[in-house]
């Protein structure tokens, strides 16, 4: 098959392109172009994450940079065929760039997919196009003299379909200013819009002016419209923060410099040169304006982010003191409290033993009142005093032989009434024997009698407490399991924090501290707490201490550990 040449080309038949056919301008304006419509769509598509919007908009750069590449082709080739085949696929290219325009459009005003309808509708007009982009309709004759191909009968009708395209994206914009929007929001889509009717503007324009003169230099006008449409987009990347690029101003303006001076580079006459640095220079100082500004904002912005470290971490410093002041107080408030609450309980015991003289049975109705109320008080200012010393670090262990049957009968003794009184089942499993083991009893005491008050609390009338208790390998563990209201999801995290209470909690006496409180004594005994719990299905709470043995010869029940 011989291939043929065009006039202009030099004879060189190894020489598939021949650069010098070409107008100089062509590469300033053509080739900076198709780079930075592939990295920019790559860009986009990167930064947000494959997102739909970034999607379209990385289409609608792919199918412009085809049309660039092959307007070069057009320019450059040196055989007639080739040239003939970029004219062909020409039509495709452009129709692709206008159907997505219309959804990038749409997807990024409405911030919504495209009905399905619509996708099929884009998928039958490409598959038309490809259809009718090999035969007459598409591309008549060849001019073997130009080396420049005739356009067909479909042309006339891609133009008034381009302008349907473009009234398209005005209604579509004009539908979405008119709903109800921050002010800044829509300074966002007129600056998106703009841009993009500017470039399919200019596009068609030097497109249809250049079919209609058969002035094929026109179209070194359209990719100015390209980069109108990319500046406003990395303007409300900028400004609005869209496509969540988060890019810096600075970023963006940089870019657009190296790509117009890079440009430069293709520039091969004087003439031509002075007209692209005069043009080039403007838009220089331009950006190099904004490129400033930009710089000096995030300058201020930093320096004022650092500004706020610098307070906060002395606010927060301010705070843990505060905090620690607080807890000292406390401590000392509590520890005030505690004598003379202790100094009454005595009093009131000793009336109600006669000492002072016999009493009627109403006043001992009234003593023993009082007597109750005065152990509650007691125990909440212990409470508080040991919430204090957990707080503060000050936990003292003082440890003792304890014997741990002993010490689970006195702690059930307590709890038993309690069950009693709400008609609950209160079972427990422990083992046949338990040793005498080195111990804070205080300290025990404080978690196991906590974590039950609270079954015993949170169990509906006619529920069950359990208490099992286990000891395996110099290890105490015993779970306290409950069929009460259970701890939602959302605050399983803080169950363990001061003062808090689950926020399915109603109807019920408690001041937030008995969890926190058994916690804190379990891990001063080297142990730890758990629990597992569903809402409305009751909780497990799970308490394992290390033990030792006692020493002490006296204790006759002191048995070997595990």
């Amino acid at each position: 098959m011989n291939l043929l040449l065009c006039p202009d080309a030099v004879p060189n038949f190894l020489r598939v392109f021949d650069l010098s056919i070409a107008p100089t301008l062509l590469y300033y304006s053509y080739v900076p172009l198709f780079v930075l419509c592939i990295f920019f769509g790559l860009f986009i598509l990167l930064r947000d994450n494959f997102s739909m919007l970034s999607k379209y908009f990385f289409t609608l750069n792919i199918f412009f940079a085809a049309y660039i590449f092959l307007s070069i082709i057009q320019w450059i080739a040196a055989y007639l065929e080739i040239v003939h085949l970029a004219w062909q696929l020409y039509l495709f290219a452009e129709v692709g760039v206008f159907i997505f325009s219309v959804l990038f459009a749409y997807v990024f005003l409405f911030q919504r997919e495209v009905s399905r309808l619509f996708k099929w509708c884009t998928v039958i007009i490409l598959i038309c196009i490809a259809i009718v982009s090999p035969t007459q309709l598409n591309v008549s004759e060849f001019d073997l003299q130009n080396c420049e191909s005739v356009p067909g009968s479909v042309w006339p009708v891609v133009y008034i379909f381009e302008l349907v395209c473009l009234a398209m994206i005005v209604l579509i914009t004009v539908a979405r200013l008119r709903l109800k929007e921050e002010h800044s929001r829509k300074l966002e889509y007129i600056f998106f819009c703009v841009g993009l009717i500017f470039f399919l503007g200019i596009f068609w324009g030097s497109n249809f002016f250049a079919e209609l003169t058969n002035t094929y230099e026109i179209n070194l006008i359209g990719p100015v419209g390209m980069l109108l449409f990319l500046g406003s987009i990395a303007y409300i990347i900028v400004k609005f923060k869209a496509f969540n690029a988060k890019l810096f101003g600075s970023q963006v303006l940089v870019i657009s410099l190296w790509f117009l001076i890079g440009a430069l580079l293709f520039v091969r006459q004087i003439e031509h040169a002075r007209i692209v640095i005069i043009f080039t220079f403007g838009l220089v100082g331009i950006l190099g304006i904004n490129l400033i500004r930009s710089v000096k904002r995030e300058i201020e912005q930093r320096e004022k982010i650092e500004k706020l470290a610098v307070d906060l971490k002395k606010a927060n410093k301010e705070l843990k003191e505060l905090d620690r002041q607080k807890d000292e107080l406390i401590s000392i408030v509590s520890h005030q409290l505690a004598t003379p609450v202790t100094s009454v309980k005595w009093y009131l015991e000793m009336l109600l033993d006669g000492d002072s003289g016999e009493l009627n049975e109403e006043q001992k109705k009234q003593l023993k009142t009082m007597q109750g109320v005065t152990e509650d008080l007691v125990d909440l200012v212990g409470m508080i005093l040991d919430v204090s010393r957990i707080q503060l670090g000050r936990m003292k262990v003082d440890r003792s032989p304890v014997d741990l049957g002993t010490f689970f009968t006195e702690v059930l003794a307590v709890i038993e009434p309690k069950a009693t009184v709400k008609k609950q089942q209160l079972i427990k499993s422990l083992p046949k024997s338990l040793p005498t083991a080195s111990l804070d009893k205080r300290l025990m005491r404080m978690t196991l009698e906590n974590l039950l008050s609270n079954a015993v609390k949170y169990t509906p009338e006619g529920g069950k407490v359990e208490l099992n208790v286990t000891l395996k390998d110099h290890t105490l563990r015993y779970e306290v399991k409950d069929t009460g209201c259970g701890i939602p999801k959302e605050d399983q995290e803080k169950i363990f924090g001061k003062l808090f209470r689950a926020t399915n909690v109603r109807n019920t006496e408690g001041n937030g501290l008995g969890l926190f409180a058994a916690k804190g004594a379990a891990e001063a005994l080297g142990g730890r707490v758990w629990f597992e719990s569903e809402s409305g299905k009751g909780t497990t709470f799970f308490v394992e201490v290390p033990l030792t043995e006692a020493k002490d010869p006296e204790l006759v029940k002191t048995v070997a550990l595990g």
